[in-house]
């Protein structure tokens, strides 16, 4: 009985070990909610951030001729490129956000300015935060709405209609 002894204990640390891991893989995937860590970078972010470089056409003088040449048709003047600007910060997901569609963050200011009106403790920044969620979802319980992540045009107009 004695041989069997180490076998048994990595027998168990071994099932132990598999145990925390799966424990750990559902946890990650089925328990967690809320956004998860992009694992590619995406294009705009990754296009913001890569300053782009300007390509200047060079100019070519041509020498002198004592002959008289053809006159040569005039060349379009060369134009420097502005060089595209630098991101304000280091933050991508800040700089990704405040390039965000015009229209999406009209819509969650309207939102926020209506449910400020309504009494709800939130701020008008134009972007969908937290406290912006709760309200959106509790005046949506307290108007017997479906509940929903996206701020639409329709909610903005139930929002305005409610706030008069």
């Amino acid at each position: 009985m004695v041989a069997w002894a180490p076998r048994k204990k990595s027998t168990i640390a071994g099932a132990a070990l598999a145990a925390m891991m799966i424990g750990i893989v559902v946890n990650a995937l089925a328990l967690q909610h809320g956004r998860r860590l992009a694992l590619a970078p995406v294009p705009a972010v990754v296009a913001a951030v890569k300053p782009k470089v300007a390509v200047v056409a060079p100019v070519v003088r041509l020498p002198a001729v004592a002959e008289e040449a053809p006159t040569p048709e005039p060349r379009p003047a060369a134009t420097t490129l502005a060089l595209a600007r630098a991101p304000k910060s280091d933050d991508a997901i800040a700089d990704f956000l405040r390039t965000q569609a015009p229209d999406k963050r009209r819509l969650t200011l309207a939102a926020q300015e209506a449910l400020a009106r309504l009494g709800f403790s939130v701020r008008a920044t134009g972007t969908l935060d937290s406290r912006t969620r709760g309200a959106l979802l509790e005046f949506e319980k307290s108007r017997h709405m479906a509940a929903s992540t996206e701020i639409s045009a329709k909610l903005v107009r139930a929002l305005k209609a409610a706030a008069r």
